[in-house]
């Protein structure tokens, strides 16, 4: 037996709140900080609103890792 099923996107659209949000902007600035260290890219090397988000994400990675601002 065959269904049809239908997404909704009105449930895709929806912006996550709370704790959702929370660990998105999280996991963002983690994976930020992450590719940054990968590189060699000190925060200072991005815009003003990436650059915070790589200094808030550096502070969860391992301590070789932090020395973002040089």
């Amino acid at each position: 037996m065959r269904q049809e099923l239908t997404a909704n996107p009105d449930v895709v659209v929806e912006a996550p709140a709370g704790r959702s949000r929370l660990l998105s902007r999280l996991y963002r600035d983690v994976g930020l900080a992450a590719v940054a260290a990968e590189l060699d890219l000190p925060a200072e090397a991005f815009e003003p609103e990436l650059s915070q988000a790589v200094e808030r994400g550096a502070r969860y990675l391992p301590r070789r890792r932090l020395d973002l601002a040089s």
